[in-house]
């Protein structure tokens, strides 16, 4: 009885159930799931937004919010958002941004490095030839090719997901006007006429 309630009080409360994921370093994910009327994401990322700054003051840093997502309530499916964010300050953030852009440079540096072992050793040119330098150039060419090719394929996929979302969004919003018509919408009166043979009786309703 008491685990009915309980239930009955999740489902009914119209309030959305947070939670905070650890994802390595600084970073943390909050999950929030919506409540039984929420057809919109719009109270889960609200809910999910005041977790984290409970969770950060806890941390004695601010909040830095980084993607937000939200996805509308479906069939069997409750609305639910996720929202990145790190819990740090402005200068935290710099030297982040810092160590971020150091560690790119140092990539870069071991990429020529790789380039270079490559045009000596499997292609035999001699540092200072042209060969040489036009070996290294179309390396680092196609290094960079490849790697915008990955952005580019991780962009479409974010873009894929966006218009997936939109369109449970509006599939839920078509659901939710076609509910609230069907009650509002005026019931056709009933009429029931009954005649009587004897002692059987016959009713038609029209």
């Amino acid at each position: 009885m008491k685990l009915a309630a309980v239930v009955g009080m999740l489902l009914f409360s119209g309030h959305a159930l947070a939670g905070i994921l650890p994802q390595g370093g600084s970073a943390y994910k909050c999950q929030t799931t919506g409540g039984f009327f929420d057809f919109s994401p719009d109270n889960a990322i609200a809910s999910c937004k005041k977790e984290i700054d409970e969770f950060c003051k806890t941390k004695n840093a601010p909040p830095i919010v980084g993607k937000v997502k939200g996805e509308p309530s479906g069939y069997g499916v409750y609305a639910r958002a996720e929202i990145d964010f790190q819990c740090a300050s402005s200068e935290d953030l710099a030297r982040q941004q810092k160590s971020l852009a150091d560690a790119q440079s140092q990539q870069i540096k071991l990429d020529v490095e790789a380039s270079k072992k490559t045009c000596q050793e499997d292609f035999g040119f001699a540092q200072g030839t042209t060969e040489f330098g036009n070996c290294l150039l179309e390396l680092q060419k196609q290094i960079f090719a490849n790697r915008r090719a990955e952005n580019d394929r991780a962009t479409q996929n974010e873009i894929s997901e966006a218009q997936l979302v939109q369109q449970r969004k509006a599939a839920s919003e078509r659901a939710t006007t076609g509910a609230i018509q069907s009650l509002i919408a005026p019931r056709p009166s009933t009429s029931i006429n009954c005649t009587t043979f004897g002692s059987t009786t016959n009713c038609t309703s029209r």
